[in-house]
């Protein structure tokens, strides 16, 4: 069995076949799905979906670091938190959230690095109070997303959602005993190919973030869970690993961060 711990599958791409989406991804053998939101509404959403597919789709809210233009209310998040989804295993994570720093054209958010760093310490606060893991989002920003970690007396566990970093990133996430997410780039992106052979495979997740960043031979259109298994096969050429092995690890990973069932 596979999970794809990060997919959007509330997101518009795929009203008119959410329900084929997910049964293609099952015959794939990706069983179970966490899904972040990245803001108030698509965390409600994420809580929705979780309640339609139980112990299948799992619930994770947050807000992105990009949202800190339309500037969010942390407390609007803690509101949609109800024990009993903690309880029932719907709601499993904190996310997601972080620092983004990279730059695109008339969009601010980039610029406002200390009203994103305020927004992620009040998430990884949240976690740590309800005892649930974080999903963190981090681009062109691993310093201050570790100064952030390391300012508080104690972190919550969790995952760099789509790692996009260097062996000395590897290094420091594994420092702080968090697990790395890959995603679809993982099939083309050089850098990543120079690195996955370095990081242990107890540390990895696997992850669409569908439906964005699909994997090659598929780029171009909507990405699905059902690619999961490509992503791992490219790790599993890369570490001199059988796809077996990397689908064992990687879902005894995602069922200890996640607690799911």
């Amino acid at each position: 069995m596979y999970i794809d711990t990060h997919c959007h599958l509330n997101f518009k791409e795929f009203d008119e076949d959410r329900a084929m989406v997910i049964g293609n991804a099952k015959k794939a053998g990706v069983k179970k799905f966490i899904n972040p939101g990245n803001s108030v509404v698509t965390s409600k959403q994420s809580v929705a979906l979780s309640q339609k597919y139980p112990n299948v789709v799992y619930a994770a809210i947050g807000i992105h670091p990009y949202e800190i233009t339309r500037n969010p209310d942390i407390r609007e998040i803690e509101k949609i938190i109800n024990y009993q989804l903690i309880i029932n295993n719907s709601l499993v994570a904190i996310g997601e959230c972080g620092l983004d720093y990279h730059v695109y054209e008339d969009f601010p958010a980039a610029g406002r690095k200390t009203e994103q760093k305020q927004l992620f310490e009040a998430h990884l606060l949240l976690a740590l109070k309800h005892n649930l893991p974080v999903i963190i989002h981090c681009r062109e920003a691993f310093n201050d997303v570790f100064d952030v970690l390391d300012s508080l007396p104690t972190s919550p566990r969790g995952v760099f959602h789509c790692f996009s970093g260097g062996l000395a990133d590897v290094r420091d996430i594994q420092k702080r005993g968090f697990f790395l997410g890959l995603d679809g780039n993982a099939t083309y992106s050089k850098q990543l190919k120079l690195v996955i052979p370095s990081i242990l495979l107890s540390m990895i997740l696997l992850e669409t973030d569908a439906p964005l960043l699909p994997p090659e031979g598929h780029r171009g259109q909507r990405n699905e869970p059902k690619y999961i298994p490509l992503i791992a096969k490219t790790i599993a050429e890369l570490q001199n690993k059988s796809i077996k092995e990397v689908e064992e690890q990687t879902t005894k990973n995602a069922l200890s961060l996640f607690h799911i069932i």
